[in-house]
């Protein structure tokens, strides 16, 4: 096959539904980066779009029309952990690769899945870890209720508790639904120094906003707020702790080269985020291997990328070949005014620990944890 034959590949994001934001902002990181591979002449791509509206049966329908009958052998796409784990068995199935660029809460490796996303140990550890330096007495943990909330609560909740930090309350809010009320009403009864937020898309817009509303003189840490929420989120974001391996601010001369990039293909005003730069690294990497091994089995093209050191916009970054997960940068950021503001940049990759098997137990506060049931 020569780059005068394209590869088509699936372009799999909820553009629509209940996390659009998101999948609109990883859609266009994917199609910026098809435009800019199909000019450089090396490999041409054909890319296939589908929308599942955030719809879990969705993903596994059109992964089956994408991949099927060998129509294709690569998608890059999926938001959500539920929609990944209901893309895996077609895959299987079918023998096919998923380019999966966005954080998610680990424990899990697949033959037939690149994780290029952040896993605990680059996102939600070292969040957790920076701020029980201000050693905080009581939490409150929310998130959706689906796999990504349950998990990043279960990592904060025993990380906190074994750090000696009180866990008042652990509430979940199903995917869309934006009723809060309740929680902030707790929060008011609580009060507590911290709360670690894991909701996506509108629940997240409406809890974030009561928050600010009630005043609560506490910090909001979360390891899935990029720049694609801050215009839904208004000033009820200032303060929110986040972490992401690609915030819009990173001042090198490789990330003001791509800004620019974004700026010409979609405008001036246009907001990046991180779902954007892993989304266009995820593209980048699928054509580097298609280029260097020639044609699109995805064994070799896997094994053409991993376990070498790689050049991105997201910065040094290299693919784990056992684990299949990847090596990254993570940078810690305040929201202020619309924007991120970077607190702290590891500059070094970090290298994926997606079972969290060599992380250290936190540093104890010389405190009891206050161990009870909670709901």
């Amino acid at each position: 096959m020569t780059h005068e034959t394209p590869y088509r590949i699936g372009l799999l994001f909820s553009t629509t539904g209940p996390y659009a934001a998101l999948g609109r902002s990883a859609l266009d990181g994917a199609l910026m980066a098809v435009d800019e591979v199909n000019a450089e002449g090396r490999v041409s791509l054909s890319p296939e779009l589908r929308d599942p509206e955030g719809i879990p049966q969705l993903y596994e329908q059109f992964t089956d029309e994408l991949v099927g009958h060998g129509r294709m052998r690569h998608i890059v796409g999926g938001i959500t952990s539920w929609s990944r784990k209901d893309m895996i068995p077609v895959l299987e199935r079918h023998g096919a690769m998923l380019w999966y660029p966005c954080p998610y809460e680990g424990f899990e490796c697949n033959d037939h899945v690149v994780y290029l996303g952040a896993c605990p140990n680059q996102h939600l550890v070292p969040l957790v870890d920076h701020v029980l330096r201000a050693r905080p007495r009581r939490a409150i943990l929310v998130g959706s209720n689906y796999v990504w909330g349950w998990e990043t609560l279960r990592v904060a909740r025993e990380r906190l508790a074994a750090a000696g930090v009180d866990i008042a309350a652990e509430r979940f809010v199903p995917l869309g639904d934006t009723k809060c009320r309740h929680l902030i009403d707790e929060i008011d009864v609580c009060r507590p120094d911290l709360i670690v937020n894991s909701l996506i898309g509108p629940s997240n817009h409406a809890f974030m906003k009561g928050v600010a509303d009630l005043g609560c003189n506490c910090l909001v840490l979360s390891a899935n707020q990029t720049e694609a929420d801050l215009d839904d989120l208004g000033t009820a974001a200032d303060g929110m702790l986040s972490i992401a391996a690609w915030f819009e601010g990173i001042e090198t001369p490789e990330n003001m080269a791509f800004r620019d990039r974004i700026a010409r293909a979609f405008g001036e005003s246009y907001r990046a985020s991180c779902n954007f730069a892993t989304a266009y690294t995820a593209v980048r990497l699928l054509a580097e291997g298609l280029a260097r091994t020639g044609h699109d089995e995805p064994r070799a093209v896997f094994d053409a990328i991993a376990g070498r050191p790689l050049t991105t916009v997201l910065g040094p970054a290299e693919i784990d070949p056992v684990t299949r997960h990847t090596s990254l940068v993570p940078r810690m950021a305040t929201a202020r005014a619309g924007s991120f503001e970077i607190i702290h940049d590891s500059v070094a990759p970090v290298a994926p620990d997606p079972y969290l098997t060599r992380v250290p137990p936190p540093a104890s506060s010389g405190r009891k944890a206050n161990l009870r049931i909670v709901s």
